[in-house]
């Protein structure tokens, strides 16, 4: 079954936008250089994975990114400071505000129309 991808844009900010495709049911979080493509399952634990840190440690460096953040790829990590983390929880946040609140509407417009 092939669809065309109409990625709804939930937020955008500076360092990234959080886009949702209702047809691969999959949420597009793009932050600076990370894309990551996760389902409707994965996002809620994909944001409380980043916030709470997990399978995070920490690891200073001279550019100020305290946090390393293995990858399923060998020798391949993602490195994070606390204010990026904090950023991108909260886009990830207010993304997932704003999907609750679309949904809300879609079915209270289907609702209306099957009403009618």
């Amino acid at each position: 079954m092939e669809h065309q991808h109409q990625l709804k844009c939930l937020t955008q900010q500076e360092n990234g936008y959080i886009g949702y495709c209702a047809g691969c049911q999959s949420y597009n979080v793009a932050y600076k250089n990370m894309l990551f493509i996760l389902s409707d399952q994965e996002f809620p634990l994909f944001r409380q994975a980043i916030a709470d840190r997990v399978g995070m440690r920490p690891f200073y460096t001279m550019h100020g990114k305290e946090w390393l953040l293995k990858t399923p790829m060998p020798k391949y990590h993602l490195m994070l400071n606390d204010e990026e983390i904090e950023e991108l929880c909260q886009m990830m946040s207010d993304a997932e505000l704003l999907k609750e609140v679309d949904t809300i509407l879609q079915t209270s417009a289907e609702n209306n129309r099957q009403e009618n």
